[in-house]
């Protein structure tokens, strides 16, 4: 099956999915991954339509990215390494794999440095599996916690 055609019988499913939940097909979005695809499929997904890109390896997207039509959308959406993000904040409007506050405090210094925000989603480890990345819950709890009532402090003094 060629690209355009999987892209279309994917397409169908979103809709046929929303009419099932009565939802509308436009309030859903394509997120198409391009780990270890180059910058020509990428052109070709795009010409089906597409415009947001997610890739895991900033390496990989620090190579690709520049090779592909501009006005892209991409989020990363691997396990990032704190010594990353500074390319992570360049390359990406979203990061949806933040698993430590540590990573979290590293990514907002160099949203800072770089005078712009960003959203970023946060990864729980529901499971608990040692071999997957993402916060452990109770430890995330805890640090909302902690953070909520220092944060509910210095706007109080």
């Amino acid at each position: 099956m060629s690209l355009v055609e999987n892209f279309k019988k994917i397409q169908q499913q979103i809709r046929t999915a929303c009419n099932r939940g009565e939802r509308e097909p436009d309030s859903v979005t394509l997120l198409a991954v391009t780990k270890s695809q180059p910058p020509e499929v990428v052109r070709a997904a795009v010409d089906s339509g597409q415009i947001l890109f997610g890739e895991n390896k900033v390496q990989e997207a620090k190579a690709k990215i520049p090779s592909c039509p501009g006005r892209l959308r991409w989020h990363f959406i691997g396990h990032l390494q704190s010594n990353k993000c500074r390319d992570a904040v360049e390359l990406f409007e979203m990061i949806q794999s933040v698993d430590s506050l540590p990573l979290a405090q590293e990514i907002s210094k160099r949203l800072e440095q770089a005078a712009r925000s960003m959203p970023i989603l946060l990864e729980v480890n529901v499971a608990g599996e040692t071999s997957k990345f993402g916060y452990q819950p109770e430890r995330l709890l805890a640090e909302l916690k902690e953070r909520c009532a220092r944060i509910f402090v210095a706007c109080a003094n």
